[in-house]
């Protein structure tokens, strides 16, 4: 595309309060009946229908993970069951330091990562309307340091920070406050990977960045595939 056509945007709001609650709101509005935290343990067909742990529904979007989607379609659709389910995964680590009064240059750095210096990019959440002198550092692709320890990458963390900025410009110092790690943060694209397609059965369809398109483990993939999913349903 043209210019601007991978501008970056930062949010300064969490992303629940961008995307998920003002869809739970429009839905509401014109509606619908939202059930938080229930669990579906069964789907199956019936007379053209679906039912969902007994309950009859026309249709049905299955917007889950592929290690959840896999089990609820097997019994409709064995292969594409097999196909959801057989993704690897790649696990993302997040260490947030703290050290007062200190600013990077931009909202958003990027970061030479290396053998010993595990994070891609650093993020200034004061920078971005949040919490000043907090910075999160992360690391993609993190199975190996998962393996050597969240303590063993924060300490990495903390040494590649001072390296990259230098002392400087950590004038409060740097304390790492938090670590989180998401085994299952994306799903593994390695060459020749075969992806589950948006339709499962007729009135049953997957969305979710795992479904066959043309970008990886994105939120962009994860929005268009939600489109699909509802043009095939319409169709």
């Amino acid at each position: 595309g043209g210019a601007g056509s991978s501008d970056l945007l930062l949010p300064r709001r969490p992303l629940a309060e961008l995307l998920p609650l003002p869809a739970a709101r429009w839905l509401a509005a014109r509606g619908a009946t939202l059930r938080l935290s229930a669990r579906v343990r069964r789907i199956e067909p019936q007379a053209g229908r679906w039912r969902v742990d007994g309950e009859a529904y026309d249709a049905v979007v299955l917007a889950c993970a592929p290690s959840q989607a896999a089990p609820l379609a097997a019994a409709s659709a064995p292969d594409w069951a097999a196909t959801a389910g057989a993704f690897a995964y790649e696990p993302i680590v997040t260490v947030y330091l703290r050290s007062p009064g200190a600013r990077l240059a931009e909202p958003m750095v990027a970061l030479h990562a290396g053998p010993l210096a595990p994070a891609q990019f650093a993020f200034d959440h004061g920078a971005i309307g949040a919490s000043p002198g907090i910075f999160a550092f992360v690391v993609s692709g993190a199975r190996g340091w998962v393996e050597r320890g969240l303590g063993a990458t924060a300490a990495a963390v903390c040494a590649q920070a001072l390296a990259a900025f230098g002392p400087a410009a950590w004038p409060g110092g740097l304390e790492c406050v938090r670590v989180l790690a998401d085994k299952r943060a994306t799903f593994r694209c390695t060459p020749g990977l075969v992806r589950p397609a948006a339709g499962i059965a007729a009135g049953l369809v997957a969305a979710g960045d795992y479904v066959a398109g043309p970008y990886p483990a994105t939120l962009e993939g994860a929005v268009r595939s939600g489109e699909a999913a509802v043009r095939l349903l319409a169709a």
